[in-house]
């Protein structure tokens, strides 16, 4: 398989990284709106620095895109490579509005062909295995989920509904491979840290089940936390016969130029998603972990939330 990138930004090296792990000729080059951003990156890691978007669409030697720039312009590369008849795997959050995510199945659908979010958490062996056991009732009726992250951003990134569409899209989607779709939604937020004022750096979203369970969702880039064991990225499980937990600190290294950079975990999510999306879903036609109709589930979960956040209220879902 051969793989082409459609932004080249921090994330795309994460993914190439990965790439390069698998196989040494997997990755074929990029495309960036900045020219000698594409020269630089394709300098460091090889592969072709393509001028257009349609001369790297238009290379049949291409089998499958990243698309990795903004999620304003998802959709359109997304939808311009299934078109031209290449495999996605789409970074989140994957489009502005459900709608979007749900049109793009419908074409990866006719033209056969996968389009996978890229929703890296739930691909960790660590939180596949939790989900295994879940599956199988060895925790019992669940009754609770957590997912916890705190990690203190750079205070002038902040904006409104960054936290939300930034962050705890990771939260939704993996409460969505836990546990399913929720009921209800009840959000709140504080601005403690962002130099915007108007814009959360807090947030605190719960999720109701018909069948009582209760999914809390907090999602902080206000502050570290320096205990001795940290809740930086933090997913926990309870059950009536059971629990499971997965921290995501535990192995470091080097320096943390964008906060999470220096943890293993995270960086080893990529690989494992690359890993899945080449030889599970392109080899062995697989469907994803996480698929285009969770990435819908969760864009409407979180427009929930953002309602519940205006109206401070609690809201139930629409998924329809």
């Amino acid at each position: 398989m051969k793989v082409a990138f459609i932004g080249l930004g921090r994330v795309a090296e994460l993914h190439v990284e990965a790439l390069r792990q698998l196989g040494s000729h997997t990755f074929v080059g990029g495309w960036s709106r900045s020219s000698s951003k594409a020269d630089s990156f394709c300098q460091q890691f090889g592969g072709t620095a393509y001028p257009t978007v349609e001369d790297l669409l238009g290379d049949q030697h291409i089998d499958a895109v990243l698309v990795a720039t903004s999620t304003a312009s998802h959709f359109e590369y997304a939808k311009r490579s299934l078109m031209a008849g290449k495999h996605v795997l789409l970074e989140k959050p994957l489009c502005e509005a459900a709608l979007q995510i749900r049109e793009l199945a419908e074409i990866a659908a006719a033209q056969n062909l996968t389009c996978m979010p890229s929703h890296n958490y739930v691909y960790a062996e660590s939180m596949r295995r939790l989900n295994a056991h879940i599956k199988a009732e060895r925790l019992g009726q669940i009754v609770n989920f957590w997912a916890i992250y705190n990690k203190r951003h750079d205070a002038s990134i902040g904006e409104p509904d960054l936290t939300m569409r930034e962050l705890m899209v990771h939260h939704a989607y993996c409460m969505l491979y836990f546990l399913g779709r929720p009921s209800h939604v009840y959000a709140t937020g504080t601005n403690v840290h962002f130099t915007d004022k108007n814009a959360h750096d807090q947030l605190m979203i719960t999720a109701e089940y018909s069948d009582g369970k209760i999914a809390n969702l907090w999602g902080s880039f206000s502050a570290d936390d320096r205990s001795r064991e940290p809740w930086s990225c933090y997913f926990k499980v309870i059950g009536m016969e059971g629990s499971g937990v997965v921290p995501w600190d535990v192995t470091k290294f080097g320096d943390a130029t964008t906060p999470f950079w220096d943890d293993a975990t995270y960086w080893d999510s990529f690989l494992q998603v690359q890993s899945y999306f080449l030889d599970e879903c392109l080899t062995k036609s697989q469907a994803p972990l996480s698929t285009l109709e969770d990435a819908y589930d969760a864009a409407v979960f979180l427009d929930a939330a953002r309602r519940s956040l205006v109206e401070r209220r609690r809201i139930e879902i629409d998924y329809s």
